[in-house]
């Protein structure tokens, strides 16, 4: 196996890390038991950021396959008018022209994270966030930090002061990557949301990182 490669998402990645975004949406796992319909979810994933100006994202690739990545946005504003825009024109007609399997089986998750919103950081003091998603091969060789490390060094670029991201508790492995590379956890509470597929609640975290800015172009 060739080393990995850790270079800027390109626009002809999109369809690549919403297969990644899917296969490991659950703890590291498959997001089929709470999500049924793949296409849908890696519409509502990932293709905002490939709407954005403002979006920040790298992949790890080896031997030209792309086995993790990490991907977010230095504005939420943007970021939420982005999502808005992708439903608008592509989930909705995407439900009108038989693009998804199973529209409706991700309902009941949907209408939970209404019910069971994560904490969140002040936007003032952090405005970017972000998701990292490695494959089972991607795990183990390194490559979660040094996503990480080009993510928050080229947002500090960008002169974005702080990042924060959503979690559980039951990513132990993930947390431990987070901690290592600045993060620290700014609010937690016991959520219901995973307990349909948990069998219990589970701690949902927001962790923060406050970043160097640079400004560089």
């Amino acid at each position: 196996m060739s080393p990995a490669l850790i270079r800027p998402a390109l626009p002809a990645d999109e369809a690549r890390l919403g297969e990644i975004a899917y296969l490991t949406g659950y703890f590291g796992n498959s997001a089929a038991p709470y999500f049924p319909d793949r296409q849908l979810f890696a519409d509502l994933w990932i293709r905002a950021y490939f709407r954005l100006p403002a979006a920040v994202g790298f992949v790890a690739q080896v031997d030209g396959d792309v086995i993790g990545y990490i991907i977010g946005s230095a504005d939420e504003v943007a970021y939420r008018r982005a999502l808005a825009r992708v439903v608008a024109d592509t989930v909705v007609p995407g439900l009108l022209t038989r693009r998804y399997t199973h529209p409706l089986s991700g309902l009941p998750y949907l209408l939970r994270t209404l019910r069971y919103p994560s904490p969140h950081a002040p936007v003032s003091q952090f405005p970017a966030h972000l998701h990292l998603n490695l494959l089972p091969q991607a795990r183990g060789l390194g490559l979660g930090l040094g996503l990480l490390q080009a993510f928050l060094e080229r947002s500090g670029q960008l002169g974005v002061p702080g990042v924060q991201l959503s979690t559980t508790d039951q990513n132990q492995a993930a947390l431990g990557l987070y901690a290592k590379a600045g993060f620290t956890v700014a609010a937690a509470e016991r959520s219901g949301l995973w307990t349909p597929w948990l069998g219990e609640s589970a701690q949902q975290l927001c962790l923060t990182c406050r970043l160097e800015v640079t400004h560089s172009p």
